[in-house]
């Protein structure tokens, strides 16, 4: 039975306003999350890589987040149906990685069967394409890019983005069909027909049946 891969920040936990915080706080320029037209926050208020993740790891976002609305229920009803989830984040460039991604999860009462942390360099179909050679029904994720990339690998069968304002110039993501406003509103409307059957999702109609 193929899994589901889903993301972390901005799909199961809210990084975004979190991280605007810890960047307003060091560069008074940087506007709310909702200004953020792409996923490339450092280029777009001209602050470097470096000081963007030190952002993230000093001030220990990733252990302080909250869950998204909805999404521990969510996560709890897949594993209800019978798929495995499997937790794949590109939190490569944390020194302390999976620890604390896993602390957050326990912490948390996240349920998932595996959790993979890709690491710099890699894209997240290269980092799951050894362990899981069989791919994945669902790949949920906020960043379209790494739904590309397991679609061309040929690793998933569906992909879902999470509604976020970095990715809006993805008009091929159609509302109700590929793009959902959240782990929990996609799941919701899953639950309606997809745990039912089999689970396939259509093409052309904009509503999901199975």
């Amino acid at each position: 039975m193929k899994p589901f891969a889903v993301d972390l920040d901005d799909v199961v936990g809210v990084l975004k306003n979190a991280l605007f915080a810890s960047l307003n706080s060091r560069f008074p320029h940087v506007q709310p999350p909702e200004n953020w037209t792409t996923f490339n926050v450092a280029d777009l208020y001209g602050i470097t890589l470096e000081q963007f993740l030190d952002a993230i790891i000093d001030d220990g976002l990733l252990s302080s987040i909250p869950l998204a609305e909805g999404a521990l229920a969510a996560l709890k009803a897949i594993k209800d149906s019978g798929r495995p989830i499997v937790l794949i984040t590109s939190r490569g460039y944390h020194p302390d990685a999976y620890a604390v991604t896993k602390a957050w999860l326990e912490l948390h009462g996240v349920p998932y069967d595996d959790l993979i942390i890709v690491p710099e360099g890699m894209n997240k179909a290269q980092a799951a394409a050894a362990r899981y050679p069989g791919g994945f029904l669902y790949m949920i994720d906020d960043y379209p890019k790494n739904l590309d990339d397991m679609k061309a690998a040929g690793l998933v069968s569906h992909t879902i983005l999470i509604n976020q304002p970095w990715n809006q110039t993805r008009t091929d993501f159609r509302h109700g069909v590929s793009r959902f406003d959240s782990l929990h509103s996609f799941v919701e409307q899953l639950k309606e027909h997809a745990f039912k059957t089999e689970l396939v999702l259509p093409e052309r109609s904009a509503e999901l049946t199975f």
